[in-house]
């Protein structure tokens, strides 16, 4: 099949190539339609030994239809068929997925390969075309939260191509660009789902280490991959606006920064102090600026002052210095902490409140003590925001697009030896501010 075109038609025993669709006939007389692909790698497909597909690498696809229900191999492809209504067969190539794993606790990423639990209905299936490096990913694979499964494939800050989709998916189509972030499921019927807050449902599915239920894939794995499977209502569309490698840390330090603002009305004209100034705070920073916000950066890094401003920073204290810190008491009205170190005097930021005035963490330190009083004396509200409602990322994401707010990125090839440099640098504290490996 060495330099097949397009444009012609060839036999291969008894298979036609046609146009976009592979015919099968077998010694029976039976007939199949199919639009299958082997690989993704940069080669035209029609020029890939034994290989039949879409003849374009943004398109593949597994469908096949007749009235036969069984398995039989195609080109040494082994394709099962299952029974759907109106004797209509669907083949799911028994393929093997490419990843980057590590294999116990704090151990190093290592190439990994597994079978995919077979598409569903209501699932698509992803070319991964980047994936960020978040610091909770570093956590994951230490163990420090506690409940890591082995052999762990982080990542959840994925952007990728449709490559197939299930017969049930209505508004998502093959060659779509998407978005897919930290949570890839809920149950769609408890009473947070129900009133939209689908990132509080109890019975979430999260992009790596929740439970499948299926001995060949017993638990989810993220996007350091090359392919992924994921519910369709949890992949989004990036929008044209966004550069595709910058997409990915919107999904999460994007979702995880925006929604505190959504859910508190935040908006013009208030005074927001962002606490730290990092890979959540350079986004926080950018969201507020954006609403119209008198937007401070309160940090210990005075070196950071210039950075804060071309994001949008209109004021930058230097939390260390007491002087500034008093210039400011009882002035915010509402303070975003993405601090996720120890050791902050939380009574001092709360002293920067003006009554009625809120503190809200997306950080997550290890632990957080201060004495009531404050709070109690001045009614502060001291509350926490976690990742963000289906409706909210849409809104997001055209947000992002139409008022141009990205994130800063630093970008390696994806595979084993770069996924443990950027989980390296993530852990030194050496990114600006968000890690992407792209495929």
């Amino acid at each position: 099949m060495e330099g097949l075109s397009p444009c012609h038609t060839t036999v291969f025993g008894l298979i036609v190539v046609t146009g976009l669709v592979v015919v099968s006939v077998d010694q029976l007389g039976r007939s199949y339609e199919a639009n299958l692909s082997l690989d993704s790698s940069q080669q035209p497909s029609w020029q890939r030994p034994f290989c039949f597909s879409t003849l374009s690498r943004e398109n593949p696809t597994t469908h096949v239809r007749g009235p036969n229900f069984d398995s039989r191999r195609i080109f040494g492809i082994r394709v099962q068929l299952r029974k759907l209504r109106g004797g209509m067969a669907l083949a799911d190539a028994r393929e093997e997925f490419v990843a980057y794993a590590a294999y116990e606790a704090k151990g190093k990423i290592k190439n990994f390969k597994y079978t995919p639990i077979e598409l569903k209905s209501d699932e698509v299936q992803l070319r991964v075309e980047s994936c960020g490096v978040c610091h909770s990913d570093l956590h994951q694979i230490h163990n420090d939260w506690g409940g890591a499964k082995f052999p762990l494939v982080v990542g959840h800050e994925i952007v990728g191509i449709v490559e197939k989709i299930g017969s049930e998916v209505k508004d998502l189509n093959v060659g779509m660009r998407v978005g897919v972030g930290p949570q890839t499921g809920c149950c769609n019927s408890c009473h947070d789902c129900d009133r939209g807050e689908e990132q509080l449902c109890s019975k979430k599915i999260k992009s790596y280490n929740t439970p499948t239920g299926d001995p060949k894939q017993p638990h989810t794995y993220g996007g350091f991959s090359k392919n992924l499977r994921v519910k369709a209502q949890w992949a989004f569309p990036i929008p044209d606006g966004i550069p595709p490698k910058q997409a990915g840390p919107l999904l999460c330090a994007g979702i995880t920064t925006w929604t505190p603002f959504v859910y508190n009305k935040i908006g013009k004209g208030m005074k927001v102090g962002i606490c730290g100034f990092g890979g959540l705070g350079h986004m926080a920073v950018q969201f507020a600026a954006k609403l119209g916000c008198q937007t401070y950066v309160i940090t210990r890094s005075p070196n950071k002052k210039a950075e804060a401003e071309k994001f949008g920073a209109t004021g930058f204290i230097v939390s260390t210095d007491k002087k500034q810190m008093a210039e400011h008491a009882r002035s915010f009205d509402f303070l975003l902490s993405t601090i996720s170190g120890d050791g902050v005097v939380w009574e001092e930021f709360f002293g920067l409140l003006r009554p009625d005035g809120k503190l809200c963490c997306v950080g997550l330190p290890p632990k957080i003590t201060f004495k009531p009083n404050i709070l109690v004396c001045n009614r502060l509200t001291f509350c926490g925001s976690y990742l963000a409602s289906r409706s909210d990322i849409i809104n997001m994401l055209k947000f992002c697009s139409e008022n141009k707010v990205f994130p800063q990125i630093e970008t390696l090839p994806m595979n084993a030896e770069n996924s443990n440099k950027a989980l390296e640098k993530v852990e030194k504290n050496q990114v600006r501010y968000r890690m992407v490996l792209y495929n």
